[in-house]
Formats: structure tokens, C-alpha cells, sequence
């Protein structure tokens, strides 16, 4: 199904290539969109397809199977399916491209009248030209020929107009068959079967978009994750360091001044300032080694919390009691590199992590079909950080990404006492 003009902002942005996930820069369209996207457009096209045959047997007990129609009838109910198909694909194309128009809350959201050139008028106007003079020759079923096709029009065109003109338009395709002699029962059949479909098509054009818009909420709301980690560190780092930066630069001023006056207060300051600086330096470094050095335990709980508030099923196999000390603080840097760039890079719906005594693997569909790329810059800071012992390994399978760290072999465990 196609949605609103707007596409939903890219995870991947900047010229970074893929890390954890394998895949290029995320597509405009996530993948549980695209699914439900392309199962509405073509639901859409064979309802439109199907609407002629249907209102002619419904009006001449099954023609098409009883072969009650003649050649040329049957022939135009079949050439209106296919014309209503077609202009229904670039119809819903059309929704695709179109920019955003604000609308009421019972209609299209954000879109009103689709519009989608003058071949979605054309092509199914022929049919019906020529069953309106196929109706002028008398002959059993020209006129019910005529009803059918004229409905396989009118939901065409209604499918591009809001709920109120389709269904007036529903109403006036049954009129016109009463003024034209058809008997109020088929009538009333003709407009129940039209309104439906019309509804039907609008309603999923409706909640498509709808769809749309939560996984632009989904995109964002991951997005919004990553940002927030981002400001944290830079609050946590400029709460360390910018007060002793201010005191530093007033203190290295006042020194200068009490230089050129020549007071032998300036040396006192002067160290004061080195003291200073060491100190910022020392509690930097102590902010910088908690965020890198995280726990592994606390960063697989942020993680999954990450993963799972971006509409992602998280699984995670083992513990993180599993893995050695020395290994876990390694483990627990990948396991946030890794975090990071899957809501980056890739559309997944699923993620598995997997934890071991020496290994750590995880695993995220959405990484698309392009082969896998280089590595970029975290994949190779995260080998450098796990040599010599350790490696890591990447492989991408049909749109499945697998990162797998290895820590090397665990510690040997102590020999018991015989006694």
C-alpha cells in the first residue's frame, strides 16, 4: 500500500557505512511498511479487477459461467477489469507521490482527492463509451452490461475522492440503472455492492496510512533514543569539566596579571591551576572509562530496553553471569556499538543476542540484500579492542546480519584440594 507523500527519515544518516547491521544506509521505506504496503496496493488492484464480473452475475445470475452474455458483453466487462486495474495501480501510486493536504478526521489522513493524471479517467471511460452504445442496440443483458461497467468507473474514481462523494456516487451509478429500466431490487443491489467496495478501498487506504505513520513514529522514537544517550554523555561531560575550565581560565588570567606586575602571588596560582586541570583530567578520565568499561549486565538491560521501545522484539540467550570478568567489559562496549548502529543502519524486526562463556553473537533481520560492506569505523575499533585474544567475526545471509565477538578461551579453572 502507498502512504502519504512524506517518507519516513532514514535511520542511517551520514556518509558512516554500516557497522553492526550489514546493510547500507536504511531505505525510505522500513520493512514491515513495505509489507503491509505492497499487500494493500494489490488487494486494492484485484478488488477494482473484480468488481464488473461481480455486479454482472450479480444482476444476471452468473453470465460469465452460464455463458447467458454474448461475446462482445463479456468482452467489455473483461476490458473494464482490466482498465480499472491499471488505473487503480497509478492511482495509489499517485497517493505515493502526492504532497500532504490536511483533511478532516473521517477521511484520508493529512490527503483528500487523489490526483492521479488524466489516464485514471481515460482508460476506463472507453469501456463504458462503448457498452453506453452497446446499450442502445437492443439485446438480452446490454443494459445490466452497461450497470456493471459503469460500477467498475465509479469505484475507480471513488477510490480518489473522500467518503461522502463515493458514496454519493455509489448512489447515483444505482439511479442511473433505475432510469434506465432496470427494477428497484437490482437497484438496491447495485448500490449495497458498490458502497461496500468503496468503503472497503477508502478504509484501507485509510489505515495504511495510519500504518505509515506509526513507523515514521517508530523511526523517530529510535532515533530520539540514540540522541538522548548522546546528550547524557555530553551533560555528564560538560557537568565534570566545564566549572574547572571556567575557574582554570580565570585563575591562568589572574596569574598573567600578577606576572607582569611581578607579585609572587602568581607562582601559587599557577599552581593551583596545574592542580586543577589535573583534577578535571582525572574525573574526564573516570567519565569516559565508566562509559566505555559499562557493566555488561546494566548495558544488555539499556539495550533491550533501546531495542524494544523502537517496536523491535528483543531475544536474549543466557546470562551475563556466563561470560568471564575480563571478557564481559569487552562484551559490554560491543554490546553497545552494536545496540547503536542496528537502530542506525538496518530495519529489523527481530534481534537476538547470544551469551557464552567466550563469545558473544548478535543477530538482527532488516540488513537488507546488498553485499556486506567494509567495515566501518566501530567494527574496526571493536576488533583493535578485542586483539590479540579475541576476534570478530561478521556475516550477512538473506537480509540477516550476524556479529560474533570471541574473547578467547576461559580461565582455567583451579585444580581442587585432594583433601
Amino acid at each position: 500500500m502507498t502512504g502519504p507523500a512524506t517518507t519516513p527519515p532514514s535511520p542511517a544518516s551520514g556518509p558512516e557505512p554500516a557497522d553492526v547491521t550489514g546493510a547500507a544506509p536504511a531505505p525510505s521505506v522500513a520493512r514491515p511498511w513495505a509489507v503491509f504496503r505492497h499487500y494493500t496496493v494489490w488487494s486494492l488492484v484485484v478488488l477494482a479487477a473484480l468488481l464488473p464480473p461481480m455486479c454482472a452475475s450479480l444482476l444476471q445470475d452468473e453470465p460469465l459461467l452460464r455463458g447467458t452474455l454474448g461475446a462482445l458483453p463479456t468482452t467489455l466487462l473483461l476490458l473494464q477489469s482490466v482498465c480499472s486495474a491499471v488505473a487503480t495501480l497509478l492511482i495509489v501510486r499517485a497517493w505515493d507521490a502526492a504532497d500532504p493536504a490536511p483533511m478532516g478526521e473521517d477521511d484520508l489522513p493529512r490527503l483528500g482527492v487523489i490526483r492521479a493524471g488524466r489516464m485514471v479517467l481515460v482508460l476506463p471511460l472507453l469501456p463504458l463509451l462503448a457498452a453506453a452504445a452497446l446499450a442502445a442496440i437492443p439485446g438480452p443483458g446490454h443494459l445490466h452490461t452497461l450497470v456493471a461497467v459503469l460500477a467498475g468507473f465509479v469505484l475507480v474514481q471513488a477510490i480518489r475522492l473522500p467518503w461522502a462523494w463515493g458514496l454519493a456516487a455509489a448512489a447515483a451509478t444505482a439511479l442511473a440503472g433505475n432510469l434506465l429500466g432496470m427494477g428497484r431490487a437490482e437497484a438496491s443491489m447495485v448500490f449495497a455492492l458498490l458502497a461496500g467496495l468503496v468503503v472497503a478501498g477508502r478504509s484501507s487506504l485509510w489505515l495504511a496510512a495510519l500504518v505509515r505513520e506509526l513507523e515514521q513514529a517508530r523511526v523517530a522514537q529510535a532515533e530520539l533514543a540514540v540522541a538522548e544517550e548522546r546528550l547524557r554523555f555530553a551533560r555528564d561531560l560538560h557537568d565534570v569539566t566545564g566549572r574547572d575550565l571556567s575557574v582554570i581560565a580565570v585563575k591562568a588570567e589572574l596569574a598573567s596579571q600578577l606576572i607582569e606586575r611581578g607579585d609572587p602571588r602568581a607562582a601559587q596560582h599557577g599552581r593551583e591551576v596545574a592542580q586543577i586541570a589535573r583534577s578535571s583530567l582525572s574525573q574526564m578520565r573516570a567519565l569516559v572509562r565508566g562509559y566505555r568499561e559499562a557493566d555488561l549486565a546494566a548495558e544488555l538491560r539499556g539495550t533491550l530496553s533501546l531495542l524494544r521501545s523502537a517496536g523491535i522484539d528483543a531475544e536474549v540467550r543466557g546470562e551475563a553471569a556466563d561470560l568471564p570478568p575480563s571478557a564481559a567489559r569487552s562484551a559490554a562496549w560491543v554490546l553497545r556499538e552494536a545496540g547503536t548502529n542496528i537502530l542506525r543502519h538496518a530495519q529489523p524486526s527481530r534481534v537476538r543476542v547470544d551469551l557464552g562463556p567466550t563469545s558473544l553473537t548478535i543477530e538482527n533481520d532488516g540488513a537488507g540484500d546488498a553485499p556486506l560492506p567494509d567495515r566501518g569505523i566501530g567494527l574496526r575499533g571493536l576488533a583493535e579492542r578485542l586483539a590479540p585474544d579475541g576476534t570478530l567475526e561478521t556475516a550477512l545471509d538473506q537480509g540477516v546480519y550476524r556479529l560474533t565477538a570471541r574473547f578467547g578461551a576461559p580461565p582455567a579453572a583451579e585444580p581442587e584440594d585432594p583433601a
